[in-house]
């Protein structure tokens, strides 16, 4: 199998370093959430851009049996320690600190997400979201999930009814120009499985992670078609879909979603074709 490579990033950066102003040691921080934190369970229609500001978001909320493209699932708020490290913080450690805040935002929303929805997020067409809720000073953020239209994650889709564990009833499929299709119609690639890069919170190393997630993913293809991790197919390539840079590697699960890219369209599933010849389109 061609080892070829494409990352794509799947989880929502938390917006929001222009926020932090306050820089006073000796406040006394909040622990109770602010009158802008949205409640757990409320749904909002918002776009990805939208989505990546500080809470409250445009529009308001609105029912979830109504149209709709996110659902708040958790409102957590960061550590003390580290917000009065971010308080007193000058020069590069600033960056530092903020990257700390907003990775363990990030991991508590992948975390919590997993649970929400019943499963392996990785393997559902859904995006994680993580924001701050204003004052981001103060350290409360909101997670909360999308139904998106491909792996890219850009793009949300409206829908009604909760996402309350219905992962499972969400499963990415085939891919054509990066779009979720049903692999009956003509596509491109294929999902094949997840790869998650170990250990947990490893420092961010562009080369080492991008030829980890390739070779995990070929891997993954191979157990996929059935074939054994020896075996080699030349006219389909590896795809990894994940954190391409060191700000989506902060906080992230460190896992990658796998696909199976074939150059000429395809009209059916390859799970399982061994070395059979490809469903052409």
């Amino acid at each position: 199998m061609k080892r070829v490579l494409l990352i794509v990033v799947v989880l929502a950066l938390i917006g929001g370093g222009a926020y932090w102003l306050l820089r006073d040691t000796s406040r006394k921080i909040p622990h109770t959430p602010p009158a802008a934190a949205p409640q757990v369970g409320s749904c909002w229609k918002v776009d990805a851009a939208g989505a990546k500001a500080a809470f409250p978001w445009p529009g308001g909320a609105v029912d979830c049996a109504a149209a709709h493209t996110t659902e708040v699932f958790h409102v957590g708020q960061v550590g003390d320690d580290l917000l009065h490290r971010l308080d007193s913080a000058t020069g590069e450690d600033v960056k530092l600190t903020q990257n700390l805040v907003y990775a363990q935002a990030r991991r508590a929303c992948v975390v919590q997400g997993t649970a929400f929805l019943g499963g392996n997020w990785h393997e559902s067409k859904v995006q994680i979201l993580a924001s701050w809720v204003a004052p981001a000073a103060d350290g409360f953020f909101a997670c909360a999930v999308a139904a998106v239209t491909g792996p890219a994650g850009d793009e949300f889709a409206t829908r009604e009814g909760s996402l309350s564990k219905a992962g499972p009833s969400l499963p990415i499929g085939c891919i054509s120009a990066l779009k979720y299709v049903d692999c009956t119609a003509p596509h491109d690639g294929e999902y094949s499985g997840s790869y998650s890069i170990a250990p947990m919170d490893a420092p961010f190393d562009e080369t080492a992670v991008r030829n980890a997630s390739t070779k995990g993913c070929t891997g993954v293809g191979l157990r996929y078609l059935g074939l054994s991790e020896t075996a080699d197919r030349s006219d389909l390539s590896a795809a990894a879909v994940g954190p391409k840079n060191g700000s989506d590697w902060l906080g992230s699960d460190q896992t990658f979603a796998c696909y199976l890219v074939s150059s000429r369209p395809l009209k059916a599933s390859i799970a399982k074709i061994g070395t059979g010849p490809l469903p052409f389109a």
